[in-house]
C-alpha cells in the first residue's frame, strides 16, 4: 500500500458518529486503546477560505496495537474508530 491508499481515506465526507474529544477508542484495523484528542470533521471558513470536514481525528495511543506502532500520536480515520465500552455494553 503506498501513501497515496494510506490518506485517501482522510479526505472522504466524515462519517456520522459520537466521538468527542476525550473518547476512549479502539479501531478495527490496528486494535489497541488510545484518546481522542482532536478531530477534523467540521467544515472550517476562516479569511474566506473553505476547508471540509474531513474523515480525520488525532489519537493518543495508551496501549499500543502491535509492535509496529512507535509513535504514540497518530492521525486516524473517524470511521475505523469504536467507543470502548464498558462490560455492560455503556460507553467509558
Amino acid at each position: 500500500m503506498g501513501y497515496k491508499e494510506r490518506v485517501s481515506e482522510f479526505f472522504q465526507k466524515p462519517p456520522k458518529h459520537g466521538l468527542k474529544p476525550g473518547d476512549l477508542v479502539t479501531c478495527s484495523c490496528h486494535g489497541g486503546v488510545a484518546i481522542v484528542l482532536e478531530l477534523y470533521d467540521a467544515a472550517v471558513e476562516e479569511d474566506g477560505n473553505f476547508s471540509p470536514g474531513m474523515n480525520m481525528a488525532k489519537i493518543f495511543w495508551i496501549k499500543y496495537p502491535h509492535d509496529g506502532v512507535l509513535e504514540r500520536v497518530w492521525m486516524h480515520t473517524i470511521r475505523k474508530l469504536r467507543k470502548v465500552r464498558d462490560y455492560d455494553g455503556r460507553s467509558i
